[in-house]
């Protein structure tokens, strides 16, 4: 098995767990301490706080859960990618925004892998490719 064989089978497992390991802390966050994020979100000027606060950590914690099962893996980094891009504009560039959003743009490009559950959107992808 060559190199790049070898690197397009783990490569994606690899971006999920990376993601996994920096987005599940904040997504958590949100929720036990969810004052503290509602601030923090009016600080930026950001609209309806005490719901976005929620709505972004629902996203962010069912895209980690989606990841690390590998279930619709595209749905989930490109969740992710809205999410960081919004973090980005919002909040400025910091090293695991950048991390998380160019990991989901990776997993978007190669899909989760051969080990994922489920990846419906491969056969839509893969029919316009």
């Amino acid at each position: 098995m060559s190199a790049t064989s070898q690197l397009r089978k783990w490569l994606p497992l690899l971006l999920r767990i990376l993601v996994a390991a920096i987005v599940t802390l904040p997504a958590v966050g949100k929720f036990l301490d969810y004052g503290g994020q509602v601030e923090f979100f009016a600080s930026l000027g950001i609209p309806a706080p005490e719901i976005l606060v929620l709505v972004v950590g629902t996203i962010e914690a069912v895209s980690v859960l989606m990841l690390l099962l590998g279930i619709a893996g595209r749905v989930a980094a490109l969740a992710l990618v809205g999410v960081m891009l919004v973090a980005i504009i919002t909040a400025g560039v910091n090293p695991l925004n950048l991390t998380v959003l160019l990991a989901s743009v990776g997993i978007l490009y190669l899909g989760t892998g051969p080990y994922s559950l489920w990846e419906p959107e491969d056969r839509l992808w893969e029919s316009t490719a």
